[in-house]
């Protein structure tokens, strides 16, 4: 139980310093201009980043770097002459991975969103920049222990560790960004810098690390809140799997992956009522590196849609591209 409270005060005080820390930065002009970006970045369906994940593929701790692109086609209506836009957001993220405890650690991340929609017409452009909303997450790790063969001399001291683990993690989102209500009436309501909501976030992720090959998976629900607007983005469950394979080689490592990542979104709701046409779904093929030189970790992955189903169908999600930069702790 006194560690159970060590967790969660360390979770709380973490969760203060975020708060205060986005108040600061969004009174400094300057630093508007050269900053960074987290998750649930763009709210609502099919503008979420939550499946490019909270961490390395290695599962290190760390600070970094990590540059996000996602383009998304918009039409306004059924027919292909109906009016149409491109989206294109760009994130600049700060995020890292802190240790805490030996089996408790955290992460949290900050972004820098910078947004811009084109119509097909070529009569105006839209663009956004701002600080994003910020994430942080308390997250507990259950390494599982070896068996034991009856025939086998009892270790000496314990049972080592296995190569399984399983990661439990609950957090928020802060609405750290700004809402803007007059976006909502667009095709894409998701368009925006922030929620302008607290959204609770749940996950539960597991790892098997072999000599060679390595497996990870990672399941998070949001839970949206409400904004001051009484506007609230539908709840979403976002999931993601990756295989991949290690080489070591003389002066680093390498780690080439593949896998399959997803999100499902709820309809948005406003001053309570349903909107039609609001919820949606994507499947994602991914594929990606990285690569371990010393204490800095390189990192790049893409993701192409394999199927989806967004605002009605009126919502086309494009490639998503994401690098990182990080510094092992």
């Amino acid at each position: 139980m006194q560690n159970f409270k060590q967790y969660i005060f360390s979770l709380l005080l973490i969760l203060f310093a975020q708060i205060a820390f986005a108040k600061v930065i969004n009174h400094c002009d300057t630093w508007h201009e050269k900053s960074i970006k987290p998750y649930c970045d763009l709210c609502g369906c099919a503008t979420n980043n939550g499946n490019f994940g909270f961490g390395t593929l290695s599962n290190s701790n760390f600070i970094g770097f990590r540059y996000i692109h996602q383009s998304f086609e918009s039409r306004d209506g059924i027919f292909s002459d109906s009016p149409s836009s491109n989206e294109y957001l760009n994130t600049y993220q700060l995020w890292t991975q802190v240790p805490v405890f030996q089996s408790f650690y955290i992460t949290a991340s900050l972004p820098y969103q910078d947004l811009k929609r084109t119509f097909e017409s070529g009569s105006a452009t839209e663009s956004l920049k701002g600080i994003g909303d910020a994430n942080v997450m308390g997250w507990y790790k259950l390494q599982f222990l070896k068996k034991q063969n009856n025939d086998s001399i009892p270790y000496p001291v314990g049972r080592p560790l296995s190569r399984h683990s399983i990661q439990i993690g609950i957090g928020a989102k802060l609405p750290t960004g700004e809402f803007e209500e007059r976006l909502t009436n667009r095709v894409n309501p998701g368009f925006q810098v922030g929620t302008g909501s607290f959204d609770g976030i749940f996950s539960l992720g597991y790892n098997y690390g072999g000599d060679k090959i390595g497996f990870n998976a990672l399941f998070t629900y949001y839970q949206k809140g409400e904004n001051k607007n009484e506007y609230r983005f539908g709840n979403q469950w976002s999931y993601a799997g990756n295989l991949y394979y290690k080489l070591a080689l003389n002066t680093f490592s390498l780690m080439p992956f593949v896998g399959i990542s997803g999100d499902d979104y709820d309809t948005i709701k406003q001053f309570g009522e349903t909107l039609q046409d609001t919820d949606g779904q994507i499947l994602n093929g991914t594929f990606g590196a990285e690569c371990t030189i010393g204490q800095f970790i390189l990192g790049a992955n893409a993701s192409l849609p394999i199927s989806q189903d967004l605002f009605g169908g009126n919502v086309q999600a494009n490639e998503r591209l994401s690098v990182y930069v990080n510094f092992s702790l």
